[in-house]
């Protein structure tokens, strides 16, 4: 069925009774709704819902309401809540499907940090602020010359705030010599349907106007955008810019400058660059500070000194403050949705907000902790609620699928679950000792699962996370050789807890000690590597091992200085495998990091002593993703 045919059949049944739409609720197969993040709206939500096709495709460039409603409910997602498919700007950047863009985050001395965002009185607070501001307007002009060749070439469009404001600024670009015409709602239709060939055939250099061009218009000869119109919603800055990034002959790039301002501190810049670079909000700290080395060809990102200044301050204080701002938000985006359930994975992805921000290494810490300062908990707080909702943070490395599968059913059960068989009863013991960290705590994990059923608040908690973690996995579920009698699983991130238990040295009575690089097992004749690429924190200054992954085949690794060609642990590794010993290879990045179960490794060669160096081989080769963190190049 082709989409044009299904579009116009659509048209045909919303024009009709809504008598006729629910007696052909079963008669549709395929439906394909352009623009869908309009679905949400009270009539485009009748119609979907009546008309119940077996396969509903929605298409739009902005998935995001700036009204805060969701669309995704309305189609089958991933786990997470994510789309089945997606492909956001940065990935239609790299593959070409976009014109590649230069960002420039000019100066801009006026002060927004009273503006009420994304409250009633934004519009006009914005409006009393810039309209008849002269400096401002000065500023613009001289930027645009500044940075391109020949603004009277370009094929611009003005973002404003106002129509007075952008009639303001298309009396001064016109004064200036640059030709302009102000398009609004309110421009009669002709003229509205001319300006666009006007600045197509060079006669105008600039289309100045409000929310007209936002969305629904397809303007590709435009070329420079400039915004003049500050907003904190990523919707509307996604819409904005994407008037510039269709393809067009001739057309090289789109030049974007955006006059940043000076805001208060908790200004959302994340979000918005996050929506322009797909980069989290770390990643857009190490890049405001060195540069945006990361992105698609021919794209440029350039923030001037104090706009750059500014957007670092931001980003280091929203990291800095990160539960006071996390709470705020929450209880803002309650209000927003007028409802108090609330999921981790719609919070996580409509706000930018990482997983590691909620479960971090500082106290309070946690979904559940943070619902319950939101105030969004009313039932009474159990002893050990902000225990297990600090300490989940040691599970958000997990991507074994077959341990999140595991979290998934114990939190369905509300921790009153029965081990299935030996697996899972060594998976959930390797839970209990991941969740409870200190060496002091030693017991079953029937008694660790008691402990989790008497917070039925905390469990919901733990699938939520697992959900989360379940959706961003990307191992297979592949046994190790050699330690196929485990539950560990190949390439999948574990917790020293976690391997130690899951090969038996830590036990449900008994938690000895281990802060060595090397565990031989002497039962099993298997000897674990534990090794740490980056040990320049953490570590004594006498441990300095040189440690990486040469190919994808084979790593080179340093012993502990004790092991030598004549002493018990260096003739292990010589006379292997002849001697009956395995040796089975964990790699972290640096302490603090989960280890990746790399699998079993082979004697290649050995040289020096006391460090030994030795070359293994892999049995099973590191995927690319692994070999390209761990190998000697990686960067540090």
């Amino acid at each position: 069925m082709s989409y044009s045919l299904i579009v116009t059949r659509i048209r045909v049944a919303y024009q009709s009774s809504y008598t006729v739409w629910f007696t052909v609720s079963d008669y549709w197969h395929t439906v394909v709704v352009d623009e869908c993040h309009r679905l949400a709206a009270d009539r485009f939500d009748t119609f979907v819902r009546a008309i119940q096709p077996s396969i509903l495709l929605g298409l739009t460039a902005t998935p995001e309401r700036s009204d805060g409603k969701p669309i995704l409910p309305y189609f089958d997602c991933r786990p997470d809540g994510s789309p089945a498919v997606e492909l956001r700007l940065w990935h239609a950047l790299d593959l070409q499907l976009l014109a590649p863009f230069e960002y420039y985050a000019c100066d801009d001395d006026t002060d927004f940090s009273q503006i009420p965002w994304q409250q009633s009185g934004e519009t006009s607070a914005l409006d009393k602020l810039l309209t008849g501001d002269h400096v401002r307007a000065s500023l613009v002009i001289n930027e645009w010359q500044r940075l391109t060749a020949n603004p009277r070439q370009c094929k611009a469009l003005v973002f404003c705030v106002s129509v007075a404001h952008a009639q303001f600024m298309t009396s001064i670009l016109n004064a200036a010599g640059l030709p302009a015409a102000c398009v609004v709602g309110e421009t009669p239709t002709e003229e509205r349907r001319l300006a666009p060939q006007r600045l197509n055939q060079g006669e105008l250099c600039a289309l100045v106007t409000v929310d007209l061009y936002n969305e629904g218009v397809d303007l590709p000869m435009v070329d420079t955008l400039l915004l003049l119109r500050p907003t904190q919603s990523p919707v509307l800055f996604q819409q904005q810019i994407g008037r510039g990034f269709r393809l067009s002959p001739g057309k090289e790039s789109c030049l974007i400058l955006d006059f940043v301002g000076q805001h208060r501190v908790e200004f959302r810049f994340d979000k918005l660059l996050g929506s322009l670079t797909g980069q989290s909000r770390r990643q857009l700290m190490d890049s405001v500070e060195k540069g945006f080395g990361a992105l698609p060809a021919g794209c440029h990102i350039h923030l001037q000194k104090r706009a750059r200044d500014q957007v670092l301050h931001s980003l280091r204080t929203l990291t800095q403050q990160g539960w006071r701002n996390l709470r705020r938000e929450l209880q803002a985006y309650i209000a927003l949705h007028s409802n108090r359930h609330v999921l981790l994975k719609d919070f996580l992805r409509e706000q930018l907000i990482e997983l590691s921000d909620i479960y971090r290494s500082a106290k309070p810490s946690g979904w559940t902790s943070l619902k319950r300062d939101a105030g969004l908990l009313q039932q009474p707080q159990g002893d050990e609620e902000s225990y297990f909702s600090e300490h989940f943070a040691d599970l958000l490395h997990s991507d074994d699928p077959a341990q999140l599968a595991l979290l998934q059913r114990i939190a369905a059960s509300a921790g009153h679950y029965t081990a299935q068989n030996e697996h899972e009863e060594r998976r959930l013991q390797m839970l209990a000792y991941q969740v409870d960290g200190q060496q002091t705590r030693v017991g079953h994990y029937r008694d660790f699962l008691q402990r989790l059923a008497a917070h039925p608040v905390v469990c919901e908690d733990l699938q939520e996370l697992s959900d989360v973690l379940q959706a961003r996995s990307h191992v297979s579920n592949r046994p190790i050789a050699g330690l196929e009698d485990t539950p560990l699983c190949l390439h999948a991130a574990y917790g020293v807890r976690e391997i130690l238990t899951a090969v038996g040295w830590l036990t449900a009575e008994c938690r000895p000690p281990f802060q060595s690089g090397v565990l031989p097992l002497k039962a099993r004749k298997t000897e674990l590597l534990f090794v740490t690429l980056d040990k320049s924190s953490g570590y004594h200054a006498s441990i300095a091992y040189h440690d990486y992954a040469i190919s994808r085949e084979l790593f080179h690794w340093q012993s502990q200085n004790s092991a030598g060609s004549e002493t018990t642990s260096g003739k292990r590794y010589l006379e292997s495998p002849g001697n009956g010993w395995q040796f089975q290879l964990f790699v972290r990045k640096h302490k603090g990091s989960p280890y990746r179960a790399c699998g079993a490794v082979t004697l290649v060669e050995a040289t020096g002593n006391k460090p030994m160096n030795i070359r293994w081989r892999l049995q099973t080769p590191l995927p690319i993703r692994l070999f390209r963190e761990f190998s000697v190049l990686r960067d540090e």
